[in-house]
This record gives structure tokens, sequence and C-alpha cells, in this order.
């Protein structure tokens, strides 16, 4: 009896097993270190195209604080009845409303797009190769599929 139970434990193991493969075969083989360092590479490249397009964000929107407080400060002096005086004002005002513009358009949509990217990026990586043993990657210049 003993053995029988070994023996539909086995069985139960293998069916198991089996139905796994599908699973493991979208992910890379253990200690695939040209792909692992390629996904490396993806999460790093990911990593500074978005510190990148964060910078132009970041810098976008300390333009626009700077402009806002330079209006508040010309508001708070404003003299209504000098006409140089409003002309320089709506000259600000045109400036700020241009760095508004630019700090919630394209550089927003940019930035969420790198950082949606790296995210991507870095969960292959950790789907592939986070955790495993990974030799180093073969020496010289490294190829990778795009």
């Amino acid at each position: 009896m003993p053995i029988v139970r070994g023996f539909a434990a086995g069985v139960v193991y293998a069916v198991l097993a089996m139905l796994a493969l599908p699973a493991a075969a979208q992910t890379l083989p253990p200690g695939d270190a040209i792909g692992c360092a390629c996904l490396k590479r993806s999460v790093d490249d990911a990593r500074a195209d978005w510190t990148t397009r964060q910078g132009a964000l970041d810098a976008a929107n300390a333009e626009l604080a700077r402009l806002d407080n330079q209006l508040a400060a010309a508001r708070a002096g404003l003299d209504v009845n000098n006409p140089l005086a409003v002309a320089q004002f709506r000259q600000l005002l045109a400036q700020r409303d241009s760095a508004a513009e630019r700090s919630r358009g394209e550089l927003v949509a940019s930035a969420q797009a790198a950082n949606a990217r790296y995210n991507a990026a870095v969960g292959d990586y950790n789907g592939n190769c986070a955790g495993r043993p990974v030799p180093p990657p073969p020496p010289g210049p490294l190829t990778c599929p795009r």
C-alpha cells in the first residue's frame, strides 16, 4: 500500500509539473546570462530616459514657481495708471501662462510614459532574472534582440 501511495503522489507531482510548463516557457532559462544582461540594460536605459524626462518636468515646474512668485511681487506693486507697468505685467503673465502650459502638457505625459516603460522593464527583469544565479555575460559587446 505505501508503494501505491508513493506512486500516486509521483503522478500528481508530474501532472502539476506539466501544468506549470506553459508558464515556465514564457521566462528565460535559469542562468541565461545574455538575456538577463539585456534585460538589465533595458532597465538602465529606461531609468536614464525617465530621469531625463522627470528632470525636464521638474525644471518646468521650478520655472513656473519662479514666475508665480515674480508675478505675485509685480501684482503687489503694480501701478494700474502706468501703461508701461501694465504692459510689463501682461508680458510676465503671458510668460507664466506659457510655462504653465509646458508643465502640464507634453512634459507630464512624457514623464508618465517613461515611468511606465521603466516599471515594465523592472517587472520583466524581476520576473525573469531577480533572485536567480546568473553567470556574468560573455566578454565583448552585448548584442540584444529588440
